[in-house]
């Protein structure tokens, strides 16, 4: 990926995204999925318990505003398979922290497959801070109440991405 295509991405000329799964079945990132009704409160809690478990975790508004994606990085590839069930813990702890039988906006992790289907990259998930979006506060990181960074490029630098040994 040239820096003209994520200056592309980012002035809003076109969208980028990755596949999270590489060839050999690892990955540098878990993002997790929530959409639609109640995705605030769902993604909320959900990042409270990547908090509580000691798992830096940022909170991404999707790019139509009725979602969110909750990123998780890792300082060095880990097996998918590892970064799915960390997500799946992070789930199963937050509803039982919450006493709810299920985050009903949970839509699905990325990479969602442990193992690189035959024939394909398994699925693609678009790259936050697209111009478009960006400019309605959305495909941007937020803090805690919902209100985006004002400065991402510092919120970026950051980030704390998660020892590979603590998956």
């Amino acid at each position: 990926m040239s820096d003209q295509i994520i200056y592309d991405h980012l002035a809003g000329r076109h969208t980028i995204g990755v596949y999270p799964l590489l060839a050999d079945d690892t990955c540098h990132f878990l993002a997790v999925d929530f959409d639609d009704a109640d995705w605030r409160e769902d993604a909320q809690a959900f990042r409270s318990s990547c908090t509580e478990l000691g798992v830096p975790a940022a909170l991404e508004i999707s790019r139509s505003g009725n979602g969110a994606h909750i990123w998780i990085f890792f300082r060095s590839a880990v097996p998918a398979r590892d970064a799915r069930r960390l997500g799946t813990a992070i789930i199963s702890h937050t509803c039982a922290r919450t006493r709810q039988l299920k985050l009903a906006s949970y839509d699905r992790p990325f990479p969602n497959q442990d193992t690189m289907p035959k024939g394909g990259f398994g699925n693609l998930i678009a790259l936050p801070l697209q111009k478009t979006p960006r400019e309605q506060d959305c495909s941007v990181f937020v803090d805690e109440v919902f209100q985006p960074y004002t400065d991402q490029w510092a919120y970026l630098a950051s980030i704390q991405s998660m020892a590979t040994d603590s998956v």
